[in-house]
């Protein structure tokens, strides 16, 4: 063999490892409780909501859509759009009969569409900047808008005509209805919680602990427990039963890979995003920003697992109606189910 020739046997390992570093990789294995992921928008996702028999998911989106999703078969119903040049599409709901869905986006305006037609019922003005969060009451019978224009305005859903603006010092960034349709909780940009008498549009308080904007606001089902979340990293539970001091779930990102902010030396630390409770009222979950989304117990405040999410940002979660999945919409553009069941059988 001349020596100037490499082997046979050197050249077809050659070969061999260049095919296996230049071709096709396959994909990283799914998490075992991951069951579905709806892919369709073509930019993050920023709300969710779903409906009341629970067979349908709607979500909105940066992309200026808003989508209908089968939620038996995980699969793309519809794509409705306010026009041929949308808006940012911030919040998303479905009315208590699930015949309607609205979304208000950049637009100032509030879209409502015939979910069975597809069709626009209605298009509510009065806004003079961004919308950023949308509700029917359990009732039906009126619709709260809120957004950056310091305002939350409800509607008479009847005639939608306005039946009275409730003012803020500040952006609305979240909302929440009682069980009972009583009351009217809103979260602001001033760190502050404002409770509101539905029916007369009077405040009846205030809450106040946070120390940074209020992005998300849930009221569990028997309607006892208000579940706050912010930027200032916390969660915090309020009786609305009682006058007891609010459980405060402290943050932290110990266990988890640097975020991309952290990597050019800013911490902006896991700031909530979104809160959902579970139909039973048992669990809260939380998205963050920079961090994994979290499941807390309770009424304990515990955590008790973290479910790590192919979005670096975690804009929405719900849970199904029955309590078996919980879906989620962030960053990467996509919606992703998890089975509760198997997160809680591996929960640390």
């Amino acid at each position: 063999m001349s020596p100037s020739r490499p082997p046979v046997a050197i050249l077809m390992l050659v070969s061999l490892l260049t095919a296996a570093c230049t071709g096709p990789r396959a994909e990283a294995p799914r998490p075992a409780a991951l069951t579905a992921t709806l892919r369709g928008h073509h930019h993050s996702v920023t709300s969710l909501a779903i409906a009341p028999d629970g067979r349908r998911l709607v979500s909105g989106s940066r992309d200026g859509r808003l989508r209908l999703w089968d939620t038996a078969r995980d699969l793309p119903e519809a794509t409705l759009s306010p026009s041929w040049w949308p808006a940012t599409m911030w919040a998303v709901a479905v009315s208590p009969d699930g015949a309607l869905v609205a979304g208000g986006s950049d637009d100032f305006l509030v879209h409502v569409w015939d979910v069975k037609t597809r069709a626009s019922r209605v298009v509510l003005e009065g806004h003079t900047q961004s919308i950023r969060v949308l509700g029917w009451s359990p009732d039906g019978t009126r619709f709260a808008s809120g957004g950056r224009d310091t305002t939350v305005r409800l509607w008479d859903t009847a005639t939608w005509k306005p039946v009275t603006v409730l003012p803020h010092g500040n952006t609305v960034r979240g909302l929440a209805w009682s069980p009972d349709g009583r009351r009217l909780f809103s979260g602001t940009a001033d760190d502050v919680i404002y409770a509101w008498d539905a029916a007369t549009g009077a405040q009846l308080g205030t809450l106040r602990g946070h120390r940074n904007t209020v992005h998300a606001l849930a009221v569990t089902p028997d309607g006892g427990t208000l579940v706050s979340g912010a930027a200032d990293q916390t969660l915090r539970l309020w009786s609305l039963a009682g006058s007891a001091s609010p459980a405060v779930l402290a943050l932290d990102r110990r266990d988890e890979p640097a975020s991309r902010w952290e990597h050019y030396g800013i911490h902006p630390g896991p700031e909530v995003m979104a809160v959902a409770a579970s139909p039973d009222g048992h669990l809260v979950a939380s998205a963050h920003r920079d961090s994994a989304i979290r499941l807390w117990a309770l009424p304990s405040g515990r955590e008790i697992t973290r479910l790590p999410s192919p979005a670096a940002t975690t804009y929405a979660v719900v849970f199904s109606r029955d309590g078996r999945f919980l879906s989620s919409g962030g960053d990467d553009d996509a919606i992703h189910k998890r089975d509760i069941a198997r997160v809680l059988s591996v929960a640390r």
